[in-house]
């Protein structure tokens, strides 16, 4: 629902861009990249009832993207409607706040504002399916940052080609979601990273990890890891 909201919304204000997000994205190296990710939401409380979850507001959602683009068409959107339809739930938006992208230092910690997703193709005799990993395996770190980069060339960004350095912090919990009939396992937690600080902004602004531009990987800056 989410993600129709946010496509809804930029191709109201700027068809043509909205078009293009949704069905195409950028390509590169047969991987295509959206380029924005949005957070769950976060409601002042919630509790589980039959038909759903009853979320008491304000509601807070967190979008963003290394593009000014699709974050102003979605913004003019929002604020000329004022409204948005989750399902059959109507509601009010009340503000629209710009965040100051932080100033990244070496290292930084994040926290998940959505989960983040990584997967790895494994063979089963001659039939390949996707394994979605953890972040206590050492691979999943390393698409991670393997994603980053994809989406650096994206963006024409020149960065070092020194390895990110990963660390998880604390303990991780995993969540499975239904996207498009298709299982989706993702993993919310702290984690701590330094290196290319180029890089270390656009998993800020794009997403870390898979699905961005279905509402995976979007994180918040926590603090600077004192070592």
């Amino acid at each position: 629902m989410l993600r129709g909201v946010l496509y809804s919304a930029i191709r109201k204000s700027n068809p043509k861009l909205g078009e293009f997000l949704h069905n195409q994205g950028f390509e590169i190296q047969g991987h295509r990249y959206k380029l924005i990710t949005f957070s769950l939401l976060f409601p002042k409380s919630s509790q589980k009832e039959k038909n759903g979850i009853k979320m008491t507001p304000p509601i807070h959602w967190w979008i963003s993207s290394p593009l000014s683009s699709p974050l102003e068409a979605l913004a003019t959107t929002l604020l000329c409607e004022g409204k948005i339809k989750l399902g059959k739930t109507e509601l009010t938006v009340e503000k629209i706040e710009v965040e100051e992208t932080p100033q990244f230092k070496n290292p930084s910690v994040f926290k998940t504002l959505s989960p983040i997703v990584v997967s790895a193709g494994v063979y089963y005799g001659n039939k390949l399916e996707h394994r979605f990993l953890s972040p206590q395996e050492h691979e999943f770190w390393r698409i991670v940052e393997l994603n980053l980069r994809r989406k650096a060339l994206v963006l024409g960004i020149n960065v070092s080609q020194e390895p990110l350095k990963f660390q998880s912090i604390g303990k991780w919990h995993s969540k499975l979601f239904e996207i498009q009939k298709i299982k989706v396992k993702g993993w919310e937690g702290s984690f701590s990273v330094e290196g290319c600080l180029e890089l270390i902004k656009l998993g800020y602004e794009a997403g870390f990890g898979e699905r961005n531009a279905q509402g995976f990987g979007m994180v918040t800056f926590h603090k600077y890891h004192q070592t």
